[in-house]
């Protein structure tokens, strides 16, 4: 691509093949591709070629540059590209309040969870909505284990005793 002359400031400990070392002793996927880039951009290679190698956007690549001219490889591994996602529609104290109600046993499906939600809090979840704030609260559901119609409780009881 023509443009402006590729500039980076290498530190004096990054050279090509401690990145190469940091890049493949790396656990995190999300992180991997950004240090293999660092790598390659430092062994020589341009940002497109580099892009083409690791199936990435060339605009990646370049961010990813930017964000180690930034503050090193530090700045590339610490680096979220997610947020935070939407706030919660209910409080930390309404939390608290519906953990407290769930902990008494007194529901025995989501839908009944949403219903008092709605009418103490007015505030409305869809089924799935409702689920995900569950896990988040981690809640899980109790699903009862499954008992073939022809067992015979009386008679597996009387087995592990050892009769």
């Amino acid at each position: 691509m023509l443009g402006r002359p590729l500039r980076v400031t290498w530190r004096a400990e990054d050279t090509a093949a401690a990145l190469q070392a940091r890049y493949r002793s790396e656990g995190r996927r999300d992180v991997r591709p950004r240090l293999h880039a660092l790598w390659l951009v430092r062994s020589g290679h341009t940002v497109g070629a580099t892009a083409a190698v690791l199936g990435v956007d060339y605009r990646s690549v370049q961010r990813w540059l930017a964000w180690y001219r930034l503050g090193g490889i530090e700045a590339v591994i610490g680096h979220r590209q997610a947020g935070k996602g939407q706030p919660s529609y209910l409080r930390a104290d309404q939390q608290q309040q519906l953990m407290e109600e769930l902990a008494t046993g007194r529901f025995r499906t989501a839908a009944q969870i949403r219903a008092w939600v709605q009418e103490t809090f007015g505030v409305t979840y869809t089924e799935g909505g409702m689920y995900g704030l569950l896990a988040r609260l981690g809640c899980s559901p109790k699903v009862p284990r499954p008992l073939h119609e022809k067992a015979n409780l009386a008679e597996q009881a009387a087995w592990k005793k050892g009769a």
